[in-house]
C-alpha cells in the first residue's frame, strides 16, 4: 500500500478495528479479574456505580449482559466497546483529515493507547464502560446534524451520558475542546468562527453538566467523589496531587524510548508554533484575533492540567494510573502537531515509533497482569489448602483475612520488567493486594470475609488467649477467643531472583 493513498471509510475502519483489536488482546489472554471485579461476580452489588453517579455503567454493564444483573461476561463487553471506540476514531480522523492517508490514522490513535488508559480497561466490569464514555465524547464533538440547536442538544445529551458513566471523562471532551481550536486556527477559519466555536462547546459542557447534575448525580451519595473543602490546605493538596501526577507521566520515559520522547516533544513544539503563527493571518479584528491568540497560549497548560483534571480538587486523597484519562489528549496533541512539521509523506512514518512503543508497553502490562494472576492463584491454592488440612479450620463457620500491611505489587515474576519499565507497577490499582478473600470461592472455600488487622491485634492482646496453628512464608494461621484469623505476613522479601548460582 502506497504511504500517500487516500483511504476511504471503510479501509479508515478496517484499520482502526484490527489496530484496537491487537492493542487490547494482552488484557483479554491476561483475563485477569481485579478485586472490584470479584466482588461484584460473587456478591453481584449493582447499586455500587449509582451511589458514585455513575448509574449509566451500571445500565450498561445490564445491557451488555442481557440480564437485570451485574453478571460477568468478559471479554464480550471489552470487544463491543472496543468496535465501537474503533468507530469513534474513524469519525475523528475523518473530521480532521477528510483525506486521510494512513499515517493520519496513527495520529488518532493515542486516543486508544494512552498507556495509563490500559488502568481502566484492564477492569472487567468497568472498563467497557468507560471506553464507551470516550466514545460518546468523541461522538460529541464530531457531531454533524446540520442545525445548530439540535447539534448542541445533541453534544449536550452525550456529555451528560459520559458523566453519568465515568465522570473523569470529561477531560477528553475539554482536551478535544482544546484541540478543535488550534485545528481551526491552523486550517485559516475567521477569528469569530474560531471564538463562536469556543463558545458553543462551553455552552455545550454548561448544558451537559447541568443534565447530569439534575439526573444521575442526584443518585450519588458517596463522599469520595464531593469536591475538597477550600481552606488554608487545598493548595498545597492540589499541588501535592499534581506534581505527583507529573512524576508519574516521567515515568513512563527510560532509557528505550528517552531519545525519541524528547525529540517528539520538541518537534510537536515546533508544530505548535507554527499553527499559533496563523492567528496574525486570519480574518477578523485585533480584538478577536488577541482573544484566539489568548485561547490557543492556554491549550498546552489545559491540556497538562486536564491529566489528573478533577481528581486534583476532590477528596480522595489517591490518584490512580486510570484517572489520567486526559493523557490520552496530550498524546494526540504530541502526534498531530509533529505530523504538521513532518510535511513530506516519507517522515511521517516516524510517527509509527511512539505507537509502536505504547503497543510494546500493553503488552509488557499484560505479561505484568498474567503474573500477578498466577501468583494470586498459587497464594489461594496454598491456603485453601491449609484451610481444608487444618482441623480447628475445617469446620469454623467464619474466618477472618487480615491483609498485608504494605506491598500488595510484590511480584517477583515482574520484578524485570518493572525495573526497565517503572510505569508498569504503578497501572496495578492502588487496592491491589497479593490475595483477596473473594479469591477463594474458586476453590470451594467461601466464608472467608475481610478484617481490619485492629481486630485481630485487639484479639492477641496481652491477656487473651490464643494460639498459632499454621506457620507459612506468607501467611499464619490464629485460633483465638475471638475467631478464627488468616493473617498475611509483610512482604518485605526482595522481588529479584538471585543471582550467581551458576558460577
Amino acid at each position: 500500500m502506497r504511504i500517500t493513498k487516500v483511504l476511504s471509510k471503510k479501509e479508515v475502519l478496517l484499520f482502526f478495528t484490527v489496530a484496537s483489536f491487537v492493542y487490547v488482546y494482552p488484557i483479554v489472554h491476561a483475563d485477569y479479574a481485579y478485586v472490584d471485579d470479584s466482588w461484584r461476580e460473587i456478591l453481584a452489588i449493582d447499586d455500587w456505580w449509582r451511589i458514585h453517579g455513575r448509574v449509566l455503567a451500571e445500565v450498561v454493564t445490564k445491557l451488555m449482559a442481557f440480564n437485570n444483573a451485574t453478571i460477568n461476561i468478559f471479554p464480550l463487553p471489552l470487544l463491543i466497546a472496543t468496535f465501537a471506540f474503533a468507530c469513534a476514531m474513524t469519525r475523528l480522523t475523518l473530521w480532521y483529515f477528510p483525506r486521510p492517508e494512513w499515517t493520519a490514522c496513527l495520529v488518532v490513535l493515542p486516543l486508544l493507547c494512552n498507556p495509563f488508559f490500559l488502568g481502566n480497561i484492564s477492569f472487567q466490569y468497568d472498563g467497557p464502560g468507560m471506553m464507551l464514555a470516550v466514545v460518546a465524547a468523541i461522538f460529541s464533538i464530531t457531531c454533524h446534524v446540520r442545525n445548530s440547536y439540535l447539534r448542541g442538544c445533541v453534544s449536550a445529551i452525550l456529555i451528560a451520558v459520559l458523566l453519568s458513566i465515568y465522570q473523569l471523562v470529561i477531560t477528553v471532551f475539554i482536551g478535544l475542546c482544546c484541540m478543535e481550536c488550534l485545528w481551526n486556527v491552523r486550517n485559516g477559519k475567521p477569528a469569530q468562527e474560531v471564538l463562536r466555536e469556543i463558545g458553543l462547546r462551553g455552552l455545550q459542557l454548561f448544558w451537559g453538566g447541568g443534565g447530569y447534575y439534575f439526573t444521575a448525580f442526584k443518585l450519588m451519595s458517596d463522599r469520595r467523589g464531593s469536591l475538597a473543602e477550600f481552606d488554608s490546605h487545598w493548595l498545597g493538596e492540589v499541588v501535592r496531587k499534581f506534581k505527583f501526577s507529573m512524576e508519574k507521566v516521567f515515568e513512563l520515559i527510560n532509557a528505550g524510548n528517552g531519545f525519541f520522547s524528547i525529540l517528539m516533544v520538541i518537534v510537536a513544539g515546533v508544530g505548535y508554533v507554527l499553527v499559533i503563527k496563523n492567528v496574525l493571518a486570519l480574518a477578523g479584528g485585533r480584538g478577536e484575533k488577541i482573544l484566539v491568540l489568548g485561547a490557543c497560549l492556554c491549550v498546552p497548560p489545559v491540556l497538562i492540567v486536564c491529566v489528573p483534571g478533577p481528581m486534583l480538587f476532590v477528596l480522595d486523597p489517591n490518584l490512580e494510573a486510570r484517572n489520567y484519562l486526559g493523557f490520552s489528549v496530550v498524546l494526540f496533541f504530541l502526534l498531530l502537531m509533529s505530523r504538521e512539521v513532518l510535511g513530506r509523506a516519507g517522515l511521517r512514518m516516524l510517527l509509527v515509533i511512539p505507537i509502536l512503543a505504547m503497543y510494546s508497553f500493553s503488552y509488557g502490562y499484560g505479561q505484568v497482569l498474567i503474573a500477578k494472576k498466577e501468583l494470586e492463584t498459587a497464594m489461594a491454592m496454598f491456603i485453601a489448602y491449609d484451610i481444608i488440612a487444618t482441623k480447628e479450620f475445617l469446620n469454623s463457620p467464619v474466618l477472618y483475612y487480615i491483609e498485608p500491611p504494605i506491598n500488595g505489587k510484590w511480584l517477583p515474576k515482574a520484578q524485570g520488567a518493572i525495573n526497565y519499565m517503572p510505569a508498569l507497577r504503578y497501572l496495578l490499582s492502588s487496592s491491589s493486594m497479593v490475595l483477596r478473600p473473594n479469591t477463594l470461592p474458586q476453590y470451594g472455600i467461601n466464608n472467608v470475609v475481610s478484617e481490619g488487622r485492629a481486630a485481630f491485634d485487639a484479639a492477641t492482646a496481652e491477656g487473651k488467649t490464643y494460639r498459632r496453628v499454621v506457620d507459612r512464608k506468607f501467611y499464619s494461621f490464629y485460633v483465638t477467643e475471638s475467631g478464627d484469623f488468616i493473617v498475611m505476613k509483610d512482604l518485605t522479601g526482595s522481588e529479584g531472583y538471585i543471582r550467581g548460582w551458576w558460577r
